[in-house]
């Protein structure tokens, strides 16, 4: 990367430094990760989110851990001392970066302690489990309390008993009921795939598919499981990435496009009304299409001065779409439809773009319009395949007629709002004011 490359990748990274700031991030290391041989790079990636202000929690494992058969007492304590030498690996790589903070003076500290009660898993199948538990409690004020410290929790898999005995835990399991229990806002996994079935973008529900059909890598699927688990449980995002790739961890978080799967309940993408804060997004996704010209161009002012027509979609409070609406007596222009080329994918079958379509619609019809147009020179086929119908210029309201730009000749088409519209192939769209 030439410096030119690097400014702009810290340029666009900004908006989600400041988005991720003072989150919460649970962090699962299985043995296989703690063995590769980029572990030093991975713990490096680790350190600079804790240096731009995130909360780390990382639970690690140990060879053998997640194995779904009993454990007895001799098999624990060597899994005891698995794990010893995983946080030992760790405590090395974190204390062999250099000094952060204010005048390089401020070490990352890594605190481990017994913050996980537990309890036996029992009899299953038959078989009693013996010394393999589950998660009974984390504790949670605890944990609080040394994040706010500025430190780095690192949880084993290992929980205790009221009387003191250890249980082996998996590592998977222990990840996802730690975020749930603190409300993390995301579940980072590591796995040796790039991608889910080369899926970016994945609901709770499509991965269940996924896993109920054994359609997953079964080394896999314990992982898989606790991204299932919390995501359905309250955390907002769970993400694949894989150990292999070089700073996957960053360009999966400060990059518009990532570079794993991402699993969230729902779409993800929120759609609100626009603020003077969000011009500057705005600006970002649609310069391209007026450069393209496909929209017409609008100065910052103009932005500023009508930004109360403008509704955007946002990514952890960065844009990633808009759309304007102007009213015309019983009809409303729908205008400045633009989707951020790294979101156009669809998500659950539907597309940014139509949810913004959608969105616009009922706003249009709680307005009371009976019609909904647009004026595009390069997208009536994704219109028309919308419920759009092509229409003379004779059909626009008068006020509209009165600024039609003859020059751009755009085409014209109208949408009746007397029911819903119809329409479901993928793709984004632009129109123009």
């Amino acid at each position: 990367m030439d410096s030119a490359d690097f400014a702009r990748w810290l340029r666009d990274a900004t908006p989600y430094i400041g988005a991720h700031r003072g989150r919460t991030f649970v962090v699962l290391l299985d043995a296989e990760v703690v063995d590769c041989p980029n572990l030093g790079d991975l713990v490096r990636d680790l350190a600079l989110l804790q240096a731009l202000g995130i909360r780390l929690v990382i639970v690690h494992g140990a060879d053998g851990a997640n194995a779904a058969d009993a454990v007895d007492a001799k098999s624990r304590d060597a899994l005891v001392a698995a794990a010893g030498v995983v946080r030992s690996r760790l405590e090395s790589c974190f204390s062999a970066l250099a000094p952060l903070g204010s005048g390089g003076s401020e070490r990352i500290v890594l605190v481990g302690a017994n913050l996980v009660a537990a309890k036996p898993r029992g009899v299953a199948d038959g078989v009693d489990q013996q010394l393999a538990g589950e998660p009974r409690r984390v504790a949670t004020e605890e944990i609080g309390r040394l994040l706010e410290q500025r430190c780095i929790v690192l949880l084993p898999p290992f929980g205790y008993s009221n009387a003191g005995e250890a249980y082996v835990l998996n590592a998977a399991t222990l990840a996802a009921e730690t975020a749930m229990a603190l409300g993390a806002d995301k579940l980072i996994v590591y796995d040796a795939m790039e991608q889910l079935n080369g899926i970016s973008q994945m609901s709770p529900s499509a991965l269940a598919t996924l896993l109920a059909k054994n359609e997953c890598p079964r080394e896999s699927t314990s992982r898989l499981d606790a991204l299932l688990r919390a995501t359905r449980g309250g955390v907002a995002r769970g993400h694949l990435i894989s150990y292999l790739s070089d700073g996957a961890l960053l360009r999966e978080l400060f990059t518009a496009e990532g570079v794993g799967t991402q699993i969230s309940e729902d779409d993800y993408r929120t759609i609100r009304p626009a603020r003077v804060a969000d011009i500057p997004g705005i600006l970002e996704v649609i310069r391209p299409l007026e450069d393209a010209g496909l929209l017409v161009r609008r100065p910052r002012n103009r932005l500023e001065a009508e930004i109360g027509r403008f509704h955007v979609a946002d990514l952890d409070g960065i844009v990633i779409g808009c759309c304007a609406l102007y009213p015309h007596g019983d009809a409303v222009e729908l205008a400045c439809l633009a989707v951020h080329p790294s979101h156009r994918s669809a998500v659950d079958g539907k597309t940014l773009g139509e949810r913004l379509l959608s969105h616009a619609r009922e706003v249009a019809r709680t307005r009371g319009a009976l019609d909904l147009f647009v004026l595009t020179t390069g997208a009536e086929d994704w219109f028309a395949a919308r419920g759009f119908r092509p229409a003379e210029l004779d059909a626009l309201p008068a006020s509209k007629r009165a600024l039609y730009n003859y020059r751009r000749n755009s085409r014209v088409l109208i949408e009746s709002l007397a029911a819903p519209g119809s329409g479901s192939a993928a793709g984004a769209a632009s129109s123009e004011a």
